[in-house]
């Protein structure tokens, strides 16, 4: 009767133990976007435009440990692929984005910003975002580490989740600096046009569960 007993018990601490297994997921970049807001500053202002900064390209991956409750994550943005003032994006931030920058103006900007003044894309081509959050349904912090122009940022960002059995997703917006990158804002005469240092992040992430599994 024991050795029956510990048979069984064995049993259900194998099926645990599966149930608790690590289920890796890909990154969807169709149902995915990562964009950002930079603002004309200085005395000369009203001469620049705001702009909205979009990732063109995204990949990334992913493991949901139910085990210890917790999500980490990858992401990959091509330097190159950035792309500068998607006009279905300016039209969804309204009066400050109503503007309409020319093929120069965008052009320019574009230049601006993968100089060796900004994020040097030739050297550097990859942004790459890597985090921790917990597994949950709901409003979270997530901890990551942002790898770009050959430094390493530590930041903590809002999220709000969805944890499904075949996907989970996360979105959110927030505020940061040029600064807190490690970055200097694009600048001409002498500081009287520049970009100010504020930008505004919005992303939506979604990510497929790989091989039909499934969490618990």
């Amino acid at each position: 009767m024991f050795s029956r007993l510990a048979s069984i018990g064995l049993l259900l601490v194998a099926a645990g133990a599966a149930n608790a297994q690590d289920v890796a997921y890909r990154l969807d970049p169709t149902a995915s976007d990562v964009h950002w807001r930079v603002y004309s500053a200085g005395a000369f202002a009203r001469l620049g435009h705001n702009h909205v900064i979009s990732a063109g390209a995204l990949s990334g991956s992913g493991q949901a440990s139910p085990a210890d409750g917790t999500i980490r994550f990858e992401i990959e943005i091509p330097v190159e692929e950035l792309v500068v003032d998607d006009p279905e994006l300016r039209a969804r931030y309204g009066d400050s984005f109503s503007s309409e920058p020319s093929a120069d103006d965008i052009a320019g900007t574009r230049r601006n910003m993968l100089g060796d003044a900004v994020l040097a894309a030739e050297e550097h081509k990859i942004i790459r975002i890597a985090g921790t959050g917990p597994l949950r349904d709901g409003d979270v912090m997530l901890e990551l580490t942002v790898q770009l122009v050959g430094r390493t940022v530590p930041l903590e960002v809002p999220a709000r989740l969805t944890v499904g059995e075949q996907a989970i997703e996360a979105e959110g917006a927030f505020e940061l600096t040029h600064g807190a990158l490690g970055l200097k804002p694009f600048s001409v005469m002498m500081g009287a046009l520049q970009v100010a240092d504020r930008m505004d992040f919005t992303y939506r992430i979604r990510a497929a569960a790989e091989g039909g599994r499934s969490l618990p």
